[in-house]
């Protein structure tokens, strides 16, 4: 009975009627092309549905389906400006950003790989239809019949890059900080003790190199810090491909996780990974030759004995650059890794007497290592993460992370305090080791408070997992969130009752 009252009464409750308009601009394009596909939202007086930067917290924003024969390029963006509402619920400020009347939204889109053809596509429009009182249940509304003509030939005009960031603005700023990782990365692997083995090396070239030639080696240095760049620039043109195809796919992203938790474990010092003695052999035999091939080869050298060191910084680089889904993008941040790399190097062989001036290896050195031993163990659980979401195995909960991550943090900075050392006994504590330590210290206490529930910051958002034990709690029970239809057909199926509830995520 009380079913039957609330079917009856779902008509009542779906708001006022949206209606949807869409086409294609430009109608027709080869494959690879940018095309935009403009919506045009009629939204009925009293009436207001979210915009596209509506925090999802307090709001389901209108969201757009990406059409058949077509792959996202960038976010969905309105035309029309927002409406700014602020509500005051006791201490805490929520603003709504609504769209009303007439509204155009436009999502970039990037046509696929297909046989020319003229085809009609359905625009499938996500919204939360909502007046002054109340939200009703989320739906979908469809403009059908939109026409798009796919021309014979392939796009050759300047390259579309997908992206899930917020515009081209967004996606120069993520390509900044991939850079400045990449940088970053570089700059850890330098010292890192796998590579002090050739300074000596390239002391010893270039200074014979240097008496042959009269003192004139500029050219062979550089050529020497190019093929480091190229080097490295070719890893990632190889192995990037084959990330590509698989970056995002859950078996790629356990792989990287446990190879992670392998170079965490080098790091710390519990074993030793070696390149093959081989490879050791022949590139030593090889750095021997003088002129521009054996500086070449130097660089192969440097990049083969630093392999236990720099991988790590590689694999990083590689997994972050290939789910961008661009190859350019991989290739750039392995040449700025390079690069980084290169550099020092390129000034030893100018001036070798500078090798008086560079730190020594020592305690400091086995910090580093050891401290980012402890990043690496963070980074396996994310990979750890991303494939646990998709294979559903729920283990990996947003508390269980975020715990994890607080003793991981935790831990680092008990080691960097000197509370934590290995057999040789505690090490001398310097003030830099410290302000270190604090800074881990400070990062676990903030892991720390996003495990008991508080909102956490857009990139930690971005990175722990979107589901939590207590929603694990709420399937148990039958409880199905932003999913009406859903929640109807296992009512059905159960024979059950089905309650809806409007005020919990709205």
């Amino acid at each position: 009975m009380i079913q039957n009252l609330l079917l009856a009464a779902l008509p009542l409750l779906q708001g006022g009627d949206v209606s949807v308009q869409a086409h294609f601009e430009p109608s027709s394009a080869s494959a690879g092309a940018p095309v935009e596909l403009h919506v045009e939202l009629h939204v009925p007086p009293g009436f207001h549905v979210y915009h596209p930067d509506q925090n999802p917290d307090d709001g389901i924003p209108v969201s757009v389906a990406v059409p058949l024969g077509f792959e996202a390029s960038g976010p969905l963006r309105s035309l029309t400006a927002p409406e700014s509402h602020v509500d005051q619920i006791g201490k805490t400020r929520v603003e709504y950003l609504w769209l009303t009347g007439r509204a155009e939204l436009v999502l970039p889109l990037k046509v696929l790989a297909g046989e020319a053809q003229s085809f009609e596509t359905t625009a499938n429009v996500g919204i939360q239809v909502c007046d002054d009182m109340m939200c009703y249940p989320p739906d979908t509304v469809s403009a059908a019949g939109v026409q798009f003509e796919r021309l014979p030939g392939e796009y050759t005009g300047p390259a579309v890059t997908t992206s899930a960031g917020d515009g081209e603005e967004g996606a120069g700023t993520g390509l900044l900080a991939f850079l400045l990782a990449a940088m970053a990365g570089g700059l850890f692997a330098l010292m890192m003790p796998c590579t002090y083995p050739m300074i000596p090396i390239t002391i010893s070239f270039f200074t014979k190199q240097a008496d042959a030639r009269g003192g004139k080696v500029l050219p062979l240095s550089l050529a020497y810090g190019a093929g480091i760049v190229a080097i490295f620039i070719a890893i990632g043109v190889a192995v990037g491909p084959l990330i590509l195809a698989f970056a995002t796919h859950p078996v790629t992203n356990l792989v990287i996780g446990i190879l992670f938790l392998v170079f965490a474990f080098v790091l710390f010092g519990l074993f030793t990974l070696n390149p093959p003695q081989f490879l050791m052999s022949a590139a030593g035999r090889a750095s021997t030759q003088g002129g521009y091939l054996g500086v070449f080869l130097m660089g192969a050298t440097l990049v083969v004995t630093s392999f236990t060191c720099t991988a790590p910084f590689v694999g990083s680089l590689l997994s972050f650059g290939a789910s961008g889904g661009d190859l350019l993008r991989v290739a750039m941040g392995m040449g700025v890794f390079g690069l980084t790399m290169a550099i020092p190097f390129v000034f030893l062989s100018l001036a070798p007497g500078r090798i008086q001036a560079m730190p020594q290896s020592g305690q400091w050195m086995d910090t580093i290592k050891v401290t980012l031993g402890f990043v690496e163990l963070a980074a396996a659980l994310k990979f750890i993460s991303n494939a646990d979401i998709i294979w559903n195995w729920q283990v990996l909960s947003r508390e269980t992370f975020l715990v994890l991550w607080t003793l991981i943090l935790l831990a680092a900075a008990l080691y960097l305090f000197g509370v934590l050392h290995g057999k040789a006994g505690r090490p001398d504590v310097s003030g830099k080791r410290v302000l270190c330590g604090l800074a881990f210290l400070a990062f676990s206490g903030y892991c720390a408070w996003g495990w008991t529930g508080e909102r956490m910051d857009t990139v930690m958002t971005a990175i722990i997992p979107p589901y939590s034990s207590s929603e694990h709690l709420e399937a148990k029970h039958e409880i199905v969130v932003d999913d009406y239809e859903a929640a109807l057909s296992r009512a059905k199926a159960d024979g059950k009752y089905l309650l809806v509830n409007f005020t919990g995520y709205t």
